[in-house]
Order: C-alpha cells, then structure tokens, then sequence
C-alpha cells in the first residue's frame, strides 16, 4: 500500500500567527505598539478566535508582551537583547564555519553566489533584503548538516532580522553587508578556516554597531518627541 502525505494549508491560527510575527519583525507594527485583536482579524480577513490564539503563542515567544488592564503590546527591543542575541549568534556561526569548511563543494559555493546575488538585486526593499540575508545565513547553517544548529539559527535569525531592519538604513550598511558576504564566501571557496571565522566574526560585530546606532537613534527620537 502507497501512502502520499497530504499537504495541509496553514491553520487560521498559523496564518494569523505567521502574519503578525512578520509584522513585527518588519516593524510594520513598531516596538511598544499596542495590538488590538479587532484591528488584527480586519486586516488579516480572519475572526479574533485566531488571532487571539496567535498573539498567546507569540507572547509566549516573547514578540509580545500583557500588561494586565492596559493591554497587549509589541516587545521593546533592548540594548540588552541585542547583545545576548549577537553573542549566541557569534558561537553558533564560529561552529558553522568549523563544520562547513572540511565538507563544502563547489556547487554550495555557486548557491551562496546565487543568493548573494538575489541580495544584491533587493537593495531596494528592506525588507527582502533582510528577508534574503537571512537566506544566506540558515542557508550556511544547512550546510553543517547539524538540524538542531539549524533550528538555533533560524531563532536567532528572526530576532537579528528584527533588530536590523531599520539599521540598512543607515549609509553605505547595505553596500558594506554584500561586501562582507562576498568575504566569507571567498574564504569558504579557499577553505580557509581562520579567515572565514574572522570575517563572519567581523560582519556579525558591524551588524551590531549598525543595530545599537540604529537603536540608539530611534530612542533619541522617542525622547525628544516626548519632551
């Protein structure tokens, strides 16, 4: 007997879940928003059954926060969580890079360059070049063979996406990000395992200035807005 495993469409409540997550993490709905789940089901064409199953799970993940009688709110993003979430991510892809180097191939290297490419071409839209950095990243991750790795990687992907999303902005950040991938991948086709652990190391410590400036900016602004 044959059996075929049946493709299910996402649930209303992983459609609702998946949609305010990426909202977030696109700072459509900002840090420190109040979430309304009327508003929500609305603009996702869905009831707040749904929706309110959602906003339990991502509070549970901790994209958002209950105040009791005030409401449910987007999570603030910390310096402090900014610099717990880069330190994770530099020991995970130090490891990355330790596993990958004795085992990458030629053709692993021409998918980072396809990727790399697909990057170049979004430096437009911030969101798909995000979207696309984080490709470059899991896909690195894939590479190790090492599924829970992979799995550490795509949460701190999120976060990292999060935290970032306005730091492009910045001048010459996304020119200097495509600089520093086209770094690791030359060194992963040399198979140069310092190097490469050096320049990944550099990269994710860049991507941590740009995103404590970009933080440290928006505050600036929420303060003087206040005053």
């Amino acid at each position: 007997m044959s059996l075929f495993k049946v493709q299910q469409a996402p649930s209303l409540k992983q459609q609702a879940y998946e949609g305010i997550k990426n909202a977030i993490i696109l700072q459509k709905i900002p840090p420190g928003s109040a979430l309304f789940e009327r508003d929500l089901g609305e603009s996702l064409e869905i009831s707040r059954t749904p929706v309110r199953e959602a906003i339990l799970l991502l509070e549970m993940e901790g994209w958002v926060k209950s105040i009791p009688r005030k409401g449910t709110f987007v999570s603030q993003i910390t310096i402090s969580d900014v610099e717990e979430v880069i330190q994770i991510r530099k020991a995970l892809e130090s490891l990355i890079i330790e596993l990958i180097i004795p085992i990458i191939k030629e053709r692993d290297i021409e998918q980072l360059n396809e990727i790399y490419v697909k990057q170049l071409g979004q430096v437009e839209d911030n969101g798909q070049f995000i979207s696309v950095d984080k490709d470059f990243h899991i896909y690195l991750s894939e590479l190790s063979g090492n599924r829970r790795l992979v799995y550490l990687m795509n949460t701190i992907s999120e976060q990292i996406r999060w935290f970032g999303v306005s730091a492009v902005n910045l001048p010459n950040r996304k020119e200097q990000i495509l600089k520093e991938h086209a770094r690791i991948i030359d060194c992963l086709k040399n198979k140069e395992v310092e190097k490469a652990k050096k320049a990944a190391l550099e990269h994710i410590e860049h991507t941590r200035t740009a995103i404590l400036s970009s933080l440290n900016a928006t505050n600036e602004s929420v303060s003087e807005e206040g005053e």
